[in-house]
């Protein structure tokens, strides 16, 4: 079975894991979190990278921080479908006014076109699958403070600036099948000294300087220093895991160009794929579950793309998601992990083509078996 994804760890990852078990250090004192914090500041971009335990501790971060450093907002935009923790996060703070914009059919994202905002507006840009939202340009033509769900983007860039670099605030995650993995984590980004001053006290618990006294309420966000040793080795082989993903890609890409009724995810202009995973969105399929039972007696695993909104029934969203409903039964999700050879990815391209010619060949005979 070809799975969706394999997790990279290379020798000095694990060397640093051990190191930190060894030491004693096991929990989040010791020296890998603030090693990792400052390579990946310098690999992002960003003056301050805060380490976290996951990427939806992260998320949580950027919407307290919105809601501390913006206490007018009343309203956020959202995409119409993306995954959840960036719906809860905005819940956890409270905000009652969650608009969902529906996705642009073409880039999967949040179509900026039909974004509208008032005064007390802001955006929580999210970037689906890895494909990336311009953020600079939406900063430019909107005076509204955003902040990022940057989880799926590591690697990806707008305007030659690594995503999450730009915005008010913005979300990592290091789970097992992003790019760069730590087992669970995140970071919280940020180029302002208050906002990350105030982030890092949320994350241990709203400590003051003085040792159990607390001000502010917080929460148990911190990474371990096990987590921090995996996530700095990974760090180091940067532009190998770079390499060899844009490796995948193109194979995928290069393959599946040129197809009649099938389609990758666009690029936003000026802006380039983190390429995290490989979705394909099959025109005229009509159910997810039908294409990935074809792939899977194919020994190919798939996933679907996140669903619209009102499926979710804890949520009380408004706004519109007749596109995301349409990606969300055409869009299947296919292995993209770095262990892939070339000829694998050949053979997955040959059966994705195998299975785009059969449910175009059903849809023009009008048949509703697939």
């Amino acid at each position: 079975m070809h799975k969706i994804y394999e997790p990279y760890l290379p020798r000095k990852s694990l060397e640093y894991a051990k190191e930190a078990i060894d030491s004693g250090w096991i929990s989040s004192l010791g020296d890998y979190p603030e090693k990792s914090s400052r390579l990946l500041g310098e690999k992002l971009g960003v003056k301050y990278a805060l380490p976290v335990n996951s990427g939806t501790s992260a998320t949580h971060l950027t919407a307290i921080s919105l809601k501390k450093f913006f206490p007018n907002i009343d309203e956020v935009l959202v995409p119409s479908a993306c995954y959840i923790a960036a719906y809860n996060s905005l819940i956890y703070e409270g905000y009652k006014n969650i608009v969902a914009i529906d996705l642009d059919i073409d880039t999967w994202n949040m179509s900026i076109d039909k974004i509208k905002l008032n005064k007390n507006s802001a955006i929580m840009a999210v970037h689906n699958l890895g494909g990336i939202i311009n953020v600079p340009k939406l900063l430019k033509n909107h005076n509204s403070p955003i902040i990022e769900d940057n989880c799926e983007g590591f690697f990806g860039k707008y305007e030659g600036n690594p995503s999450g670099s730009k915005s008010f605030c913005s979300s990592l995650s290091f789970f097992g099948n992003k790019n760069i993995t730590s087992g669970e984590g995140g970071a919280f980004l940020t180029n302002e000294k208050d906002v990350y001053e105030f982030a890092l006290k949320i994350h241990g618990q709203g400590q003051t300087s003085t040792r159990y006294i607390h001000d502010e309420l917080g929460y148990n966000y911190r990474m371990t220093n096990i987590q921090a040793g995996l996530l700095l080795g990974q760090l180091e082989e940067y532009e190998y895991i770079y390499s060899e993903k844009k490796r995948v890609f193109d194979r995928y890409s290069q393959n599946l160009k040129n197809q009649t009724f099938l389609s990758l995810q666009s690029a936003e202009d000026g802006c380039d794929h983190s390429m995290w995973m490989i979705g394909v969105r099959f025109h005229c399929a009509k159910s997810f579950a039908k294409s990935s039972h074809f792939f899977k007696s194919n020994n190919i695993e798939t996933r679907p793309m996140f669903y619209s909104y009102d499926k979710h029934t804890h949520l009380s969203l408004k706004g519109s998601h007749t596109n995301s409903d349409i990606l969300q039964n055409q869009i299947a999700v296919f292995p993209s992990h770095i262990f892939l050879k070339n000829e694998e990815i050949d053979e997955i391209c040959d059966r994705i083509i195998a299975y785009n010619s059969l449910v175009f060949q059903n849809w023009a005979d009008k048949n509703d078996l697939i």
